[in-house]
């Protein structure tokens, strides 16, 4: 733990009394050390990181973790922690076996045999936790889950040992995680397109100058793909807006989904988006759009009865080629390979169209 302690004994000595009370002032302090450290972090992932590796390390722990129950309110914050890559292990846990487990406490549960909350514990480390000590966490008033202190030593933690410390601790977690999740949904709403949840075209500008100065500091390729819906004014004059916005979403997921975790998707503007491809050169990213477009097409909007193919144009830009060396001008090549593209397409849909016959030689 932070240390929990027994009451003292009616015939406590002075001596006793006065080491309890220079032990309870360390531990006062390693909190307040710990609780300022935490609290410098923006963002979920650092917070929680710090937090697991602060506890562990200044209480001598063998393992520390969260546990998160599986409730829609964690869903944000799981997101929010994944984004940012997060190294702390996170259980995600049912929501009724987590409330049984811990009486659906709001006070740290002191668990002398860890054996009986199985459960809680990582697969891996089920052999070696003997003891532990489950923190609540607290955020919006509501119970999310645990910050759980580990231990090989048997018994270092019993339901007997006053939890003040521990209390403490708990609420110090739950305050700044609260906070700091706060403050990321209020950012993330900034910088994210409230139909698709992808980064909007203000943090693609941010992201992009980000990406250039590493491309030019290590010597490596940046391509880009800028993507334009084919026919998309047909699909929501046709089958409405909601179909629209249907077809949008689904273009934004397939690209995410199809992606490596390295490149980055942004909605542009309506029907336009932008995919950043680091390390990539101007030949991978074709082939990669080409990619994305045989499989994107080959996978239809269901909307009803209809099947709506997903259509869409695009033009590739590298800093590899001449006269490309900042956003703008790699926004500006890509968007003219657009346009070429799409005049292609669509060139090409007309001469697919059947031919109307012409009455004089009937």
């Amino acid at each position: 733990m932070p240390e929990a302690f027994q009451q003292y004994p009616d015939d406590i000595s002075l001596d006793a009394l006065l080491e309890h009370a220079r032990r309870n002032e360390r531990i006062a302090r390693t909190l307040f050390g710990i609780e300022t450290e935490i609290m410098r972090h923006r963002d979920c992932a650092t917070f929680v990181d710090c937090l697991v590796d602060r506890v562990r390390d200044r209480f001598q722990l063998e393992e520390v973790w969260l546990v998160l129950m599986d409730i829609d309110a964690n869903d944000s914050l799981l997101e929010l922690l994944s984004e940012n890559g997060a190294l702390s292990l996170i259980l995600r846990a049912d929501t009724v076996d987590y409330l049984h487990l811990t009486q659906g406490s709001h006070k740290p549960v002191l668990v002398q045999d860890a054996s009986s909350h199985r459960g809680l514990i990582p697969s891996g480390w089920r052999q070696t936790i003997q003891s532990m000590a489950i923190l609540p966490l607290v955020m919006d008033d509501r119970l999310v889950g645990g910050l759980i202190l580990g231990t090989s030593k048997a018994g270092r933690y019993r339901p007997d040992m006053d939890a003040f410390f521990l209390e403490q601790l708990a609420v110090k977690a739950s305050i700044g995680l609260d906070s700091v999740h706060a403050r990321e949904q209020l950012k993330r709403l900034a910088t994210r397109d409230a139909l698709t949840g992808l980064r909007n075209r203000r943090e693609m500008e941010t992201v992009l100058q980000k990406e250039l100065s590493r491309s030019r500091r290590y010597h490596m390729p940046l391509s880009l793909l800028f993507i334009d819906c084919d026919g998309f004014k047909q699909v929501n004059d046709h089958y409405g807006h909601e179909c629209g916005d249907a077809y949008l979403c689904l273009l934004a997921d397939s690209l995410q989904r199809l992606l490596r975790a390295d490149d980055s998707v942004f909605r542009f503007a309506g029907d336009e988006f932008v995919v950043v491809l680091p390390n990539q050169t101007l030949a991978d990213a074709t082939f990669i759009g080409e990619r994305l477009q045989e499989h994107i097409e080959a996978q239809p909007l269901e909307w009803g009865e209809a099947r709506i193919p997903v259509a869409f144009s695009l033009g590739v830009a590298g800093n590899e080629q001449i006269g490309v060396s900042d956003s703008q001008s790699l926004l500006r090549q890509a968007n003219q390979g657009l346009y070429k593209q799409k005049r292609s397409r669509a060139n090409a849909d007309l001469r697919d169209r059947p031919q109307a016959s012409d009455p004089s030689t009937s």
